[in-house]
């Protein structure tokens, strides 16, 4: 593992030096202080938020799921098909490796070394933080997942699935921990806030609020508690798109780019859904122009147009629409080599105090916070022509409606976080808008858009009690399905 790492984070951070310094790093690559852990930060970080927003299969499963993006030419994602996604990949790679940052750090043998790259504590919070919005995620997608038993390697081969539950009480718990236990001091080799720490305490809090919403359908007391929780801490939660968390890619080349302009450069399988771009068109938002790019064609003839690739639709039609005649995503914020993969923004927490203040949470003006939310999105983004953001927010469509917040949130939610796929698509699955018709050529047996993604085969293979249990529990006689619901999807 610790060869590997060093192997990446040569290409990733181009890191160049001089062979004495490359020959005391490389001296003994299985040695725990042989690897600055700013190093096995900086690629982790890469790695998870790359397996869960980048151009790999649950970033793209996240995104056509959402109706963001449909498929140009292979139309399988879009129309729902079954083909296995694992969650190992996940465990094995970036939260596995998190949990090595969190040993080192707290062994008496290797804490000295390791401190190195900054306070102990605020290494092992940093790697907390990073697993709790991991295995959140995945349980986002599956459900029910190894959590207490997880990262013990060859020492658990059969882990137990822990309830949904009891998995973000979990989360939340070791967020609060991991925010509390931060002392003065920065961290080294942190790609999302430059080793801020008082950048991940909101970050943490901005995250329990998260989870607060995320289950106030099926447990809103508990999403009350925390909201108000977050929201109360002494260190407090996003207030302005300079606290957003993101990825940033140095664009260096290979696996110092965006993969999705990695992915763009000899492939054109990803283009901006017809259903998005109708949308934004509809209601004239400004960020239409950066969302999608002009199509092709009419780049070339200079009367400029923005169109979707049809959503969900056959591979034979998905060829009557030429890639020309077609939008790919904005190139400044998504497809060029240093845009950045998005994780949490101010103005997804401007929507969550809004939903909270609707819900009689907290106090609060909710159609206040709910227009901040708008602005803030479009501000990220550029956007701060202030009479067109007012055009904007005056639309009837638009304006907040009290008596069916969830619409409202829900419609300009997913508007904000565009290339955010998977919690796109957990908030829609969630709030119930927008309106999302389902693929016309599904291959699921609902023929409705997915719930979640099943277990793999090799989970029933070798790891069949446990994968049981887990079926039993959360589906009975239905199964394992994409068209199953997870405990907080409830309506």
């Amino acid at each position: 593992m610790m060869t590997r790492i060093i192997f990446a984070l040569l290409i990733v951070l181009g890191f160049t030096r001089c062979t004495d310094d490359f020959q005391e790093i490389n001296t003994d690559p299985n040695s725990p202080t042989s690897v600055p852990t700013s190093y096995i930060i900086s690629e982790s970080q890469r790695q998870l938020v790359s397996q869960l927003l980048g151009q790999s299969a649950l970033g793209e499963i996240g995104n056509h799921y959402a109706q963001y993006l449909s498929q140009n030419q292979y139309t399988d994602v879009t129309r729902y098909s079954t083909q296995e996604t694992s969650f190992y990949g996940l465990y094995r790679s970036g939260l596995q490796d998190f949990q090595y940052v969190i040993e080192v750090n707290t062994d008496e043998e290797t804490r000295g070394n390791a401190s190195a790259s900054g306070p102990n504590a605020n290494q092992i919070a940093l790697a907390m933080i990073m697993q709790q919005w991991g295995f959140l995620n995945i349980t986002d997608v599956w459900g029910d997942v190894p959590y207490t038993d997880a990262l013990q390697g060859s020492a658990n081969l059969s882990p137990v699935y822990d309830e949904q539950e009891e998995i973000y009480r979990g989360a939340v718990a070791n967020l609060m921990e991991a925010r509390d236990m931060i002392v003065e001091g920065s961290v080294t080799g942190d790609l999302i806030f430059g080793g801020d720490m008082e950048m991940w305490r909101k970050f943490a809090n901005s995250l329990i609020l998260r989870a607060g919403l995320r289950v106030s359908n099926v447990a809103p007391d508990l999403g009350s508690e925390w909201a108000n929780e977050a929201l109360n801490n002494q260190y407090g939660v996003m207030t302005s798109n300079a606290d957003n968390a993101e990825l940033v890619y140095a664009g260096t080349g290979g696996l110092g780019d965006n993969p999705w302009y990695t992915n763009s450069l000899t492939r054109t399988d990803y283009v901006v859904s017809e259903p998005l771009i109708d949308y934004l068109q509809s209601v004239n938002d400004p960020r239409l122009m950066v969302y999608a790019q002009p199509t092709a064609n009419s780049q070339l003839s200079g009367d400029l147009v923005y169109r979707g690739k049809p959503y969900g639709v056959t591979e034979e039609q998905a060829g009557l629409t030429a890639t020309a005649d077609v939008s790919f995503p904005g190139l400044e914020y998504f497809y060029s080599p240093t845009s950045p993969l998005t994780i949490l923004t101010y103005s997804e927490v401007l929507f969550n105090q809004s939903e909270a203040a609707a819900r009689g949470w907290i106090e609060g003006d909710a159609a206040d916070l709910y227009r901040q939310a708008i602005i803030a999105s479009m501000n990220q983004y550029g956007i701060t022509d202030e009479a067109a953001i007012t055009d904007y927010l005056d639309q009837e469509s638009v304006e907040f409606n009290a008596s069916n917040f969830q619409q409202s949130i829900g419609q300009q939610k997913w508007l904000a976080l565009y290339y955010q796929g998977i919690e796109g698509w957990s908030e829609w699955r969630r709030l119930g808008y927008p309106d999302l018709n389902p693929a016309p050529a599904a291959l699921n047996a609902s023929k409705q858009i997915p719930r979640r993604r099943a277990y793999t085969t090799d989970e029933f293979a070798l790891n069949r009690e446990q994968y049981n249990d887990a079926i039993d529990r959360q589906f009975g006689s239905t199964g394992d399905t994409i068209d199953g619901r997870v405990w907080w999807d409830v309506q």
